[in-house]
């Protein structure tokens, strides 16, 4: 089941790392001292290809406000300016 947009944007953009209680083996109020994972130094972004072969294969993409989006990524493929 696909995540909604706003759990995506919380988990990938959210600054806030406070340790967590660890669960499992350690008892309760103990928490890791691990260090938390690195943050990215840029934000994502995805690849042109995949994302118009993904594109390409929804029955969506025959609306024409999709096949638009479609149609202009696909004519700027040399270009950054689909993707700022």
């Amino acid at each position: 089941m696909p995540l909604a947009a706003d759990v995506w944007m919380y988990l990938a953009f959210n600054r806030d790392r406070r340790l967590c209680p660890a669960s499992g083996g350690l008892p309760e109020g103990v928490y890791r001292d691990d260090p938390p994972p690195l943050l990215p130094a840029f934000s994502f972004r995805a690849d042109r290809g995949v994302f118009l072969h993904t594109l390409a294969r929804l029955p969506q993409v025959r609306q024409p406000w999709l096949r638009a989006i479609y149609d202009r990524a696909e004519d700027n493929r040399s270009s950054h300016a689909f993707w700022r």
